[in-house]
């Protein structure tokens, strides 16, 4: 009977020995789960802040070229009856056909080129390395040049527009 009792009692050590370990290790399994847990909403709580953020920019984004749009339309409205108010006023003028002097003709041909090419440079598919295109047929007249200001001042304008509205998200940007 000392045998099956020391029996027993080797049995139940090694038992408790085994549930003993077995819940350190659950224990341990445990801590592990609730730091990755923690570590987990710590992270979807970031994210939700990145995802608010850029939908706060997004939005902001889109009020602003929305914006700039509206005065865009608005300056080509404008830009447009001035254009023919000027059309109307140069058909009863004389001199409204006689040509440029070629050096100013030439001058201005030369920096329109100019910007083009500085314009497509981000695209040199484009490009026209060689520089050699035709030179436009005819003759640059006043009254070609006097109706060219005011769609070249819209352009500006628009553009400027649109640079207003960059500074502004720039500045809404840096202040976050």
């Amino acid at each position: 009977m000392n045998r099956v009792l020391g029996f027993v009692g080797i049995a139940v050590v090694t038992i408790i020995a085994v549930l003993s370990v077995l819940l350190v290790r659950t224990n341990a399994a445990l801590t592990t789960s609730e730091n990755d847990n923690r570590v987990l909403r710590s992270d979807n709580a970031l994210q939700a802040t990145v995802i608010t953020t850029q939908a706060f920019n997004f939005n902001r984004f889109n009020q602003v070229a929305e914006n700039a749009n509206r005065l865009n339309s608005l300056i080509d409205a404008g830009n447009e009856k001035t254009v023919i108010e000027y059309r109307e006023i140069l058909r009863r003028e004389k001199t409204c056909d006689l040509p440029v002097p070629d050096d100013v003709a030439s001058g201005v041909l030369g920096y329109a080129n100019r910007l083009r090419a500085s314009a497509m440079r981000a695209n040199t598919g484009n490009a026209d390395a060689a520089g050699d295109s035709a030179a436009i047929a005819g003759e640059l007249t006043y009254c070609q040049a006097v109706l060219w200001i005011s769609p070249l001042l819209a352009i500006i304008e628009k553009a400027n527009n649109q640079l207003t509205g960059i500074r502004e998200i720039e500045k809404v940007r840096v202040e976050r």
